[in-house]
């Protein structure tokens, strides 16, 4: 049976001149795992927010077991049977996880009174009839991205949702956890789930999805078996082979008045003659060096030494809760570490002038892009231009063309599609990681702190960033 459909959908962002979505039609059945691919910007995500009532369709139809809905909201698209599982957590890390499945839906007692008891009770069915691992009674803070994953699963489910939409999901996931995660959606489609699964990894298709709908540049290309497409052919289908954004003769699009202007005021984010010496010169020594670090809150258990020297990259994996996002937060100067020292160039964070720390010293891409690494309500000039406001003059914060012409120019680096006036909240996951790139692939910072740095890319914007971070690694 049929349990949603979209006819003919289609989204227009007149803000940055974008048809996202261009009359996507698909359909998932009772026990299907349709796969929706596409490159970064296809409009999988803005697909994806139509159908579960966080953004309105400007044409189109949504069908659900045959009745034409229009969602405004997202309790509708709920109250419809419609969950989403967004690419990063909506759920409230204050609360523990039975809490947060509940909230806005919660059980009460006397008609007013919150009944945590059966919010725990109904999350622990929940679990068992479905086999998620993951304690009710756990704090959402303190969960794996695995388990936040069965988390947003759990509370889609609780909200009587007969379709699942999945955005992303493997992006910060370990491949024992990808496993995990397959297994378990396998079991909701088994339970007569219907599962739209949103990804640009094609090799994920071949252990998941028994369907596929490919999306180009917002358009559906193809409409297929699983089986019938090979991998060759998926990545011929999901390549955009257009180099240039429309209207535009590069990634970045921006106002005639823009183009061929002096931008003498500001030098092109060169940041200002002597600014950073200091910092390259003290790069001489060891770029990053840790001594007997721990990583514990306490102090106690093991300690870890190691040293970085300038033109290496050293690498480190483990899985959550090991101490990989205690390193991260000390290696990017926002935490001091319980015992040990962490070194940048010689010395401490706290013994570098702050603003030369960021602005000339280290590049820093964090695993939560979206919390540490951008402002999602400010544009993507502003975003990419965050560690270059001294270079520009008085005169070009009353015009935008220097500050345009420099966004653009740190744009194409990994060919963002965009304009600088748009809000990075606008962009998709991967057009967000590419922005963060763009603004911290600087070879000027003689440090690089890069934390799952191709996380949500595609395939080319992959191979893109890496080639950038060797180039960083031979200057």
């Amino acid at each position: 049976m049929e349990l949603l459909a979209a006819r003919g959908l289609t989204k227009y962002f007149p803000e940055t001149d974008t048809l996202a979505n261009d009359r996507v039609s698909l359909s998932v059945g009772e026990g299907e795992i349709r796969a929706v691919v596409g490159e970064n910007g296809a409009g999988k995500s803005t697909l994806a927010r139509i159908l579960a009532g966080i953004a309105e369709q400007d044409a189109g139809e949504i069908l659900v077991r045959g009745q034409i809905r229009r969602f405004r909201s997202v309790r509708e698209a709920e109250r419809a049977g419609i969950g989403l599982v967004p690419q990063h957590s909506f759920l409230a890390e204050g609360m523990n996880l039975a809490e947060a499945i509940a909230l806005g839906h919660e059980p009460r007692r006397a008609g007013f009174l919150l009944d945590r008891r059966r919010a725990y009770v109904d999350a622990a069915l929940l679990a068992e009839r479905f086999g998620f691992a993951v304690d009710p009674g756990a704090r959402v803070g303190e969960l794996s991205p695995a388990e936040r994953r069965e988390a947003e699963l759990m509370r889609a489910l609780a909200r009587g949702g007969d379709v699942l939409i999945l955005d992303e999901p493997t992006s910060l996931l370990t491949p024992s956890e990808t496993e995990g995660l397959f297994s378990l959606l396998r079991r909701l489609a088994e339970a007569g789930k219907g599962i739209l699964y949103i990804s640009h990894r094609a090799a994920e298709l071949r252990a998941l999805a028994r369907s596929l709908t490919v999306l180009r540049g917002g358009r559906v290309v193809a409409d297929r078996l699983a089986a019938e497409v090979d991998d060759a052919e998926l990545a011929n289908l999901m390549a955009n082979m257009e180099s240039t954004a429309p209207g535009g003769d590069g990634a970045c699009r921006i106002g005639d008045s823009a183009r061929g202007k002096d931008s003498s005021g500001g030098n092109g984010g060169d940041n200002g003659g002597d600014n950073g010496d200091s910092a390259r010169r003290s790069s001489q020594a060891q770029a990053f060096e840790s001594r007997d670090l721990a990583l514990g809150g306490s102090g106690r258990g093991g300690r870890i030494s190691f040293a970085v020297k300038p033109g290496e990259i050293l690498g480190f994996i483990g899985l959550a809760g090991n101490g990989l996002d205690a390193l991260e937060a000390i290696a990017a100067g926002l935490a001091r570490p319980s015992a040990g020292s962490f070194l940048f160039a010689g010395k401490p964070a706290g013994a570098w002038p702050r603003a030369e720390f960021r602005e000339s010293l280290l590049s820093y891409v964090p695993s939560a892009r979206d919390e540490r690494g951008l402002s999602l309500e400010a544009t993507v000039r502003d975003n990419i231009l965050a560690l270059e406001r001294r270079a520009f003059g008085r005169r070009d914060w009353f015009g935008r063309s220097a500050r345009d012409a420099r966004s653009c120019e740190l744009s194409s680096r990994l060919a963002l599609q965009t304009v600088p006036e748009t809000r990075a909240a606008a962009l998709s996951g991967g057009n967000r990681q590419r922005l963060l790139l763009a603004r911290e692939l600087d070879p000027r910072r003689p440090l690089a702190l890069l934390c799952d740095p191709t996380q949500g890319l595609d395939l080319a914007a992959q191979k893109a960033a890496v080639d950038h971070i060797l180039e960083l690694k031979a200057t």
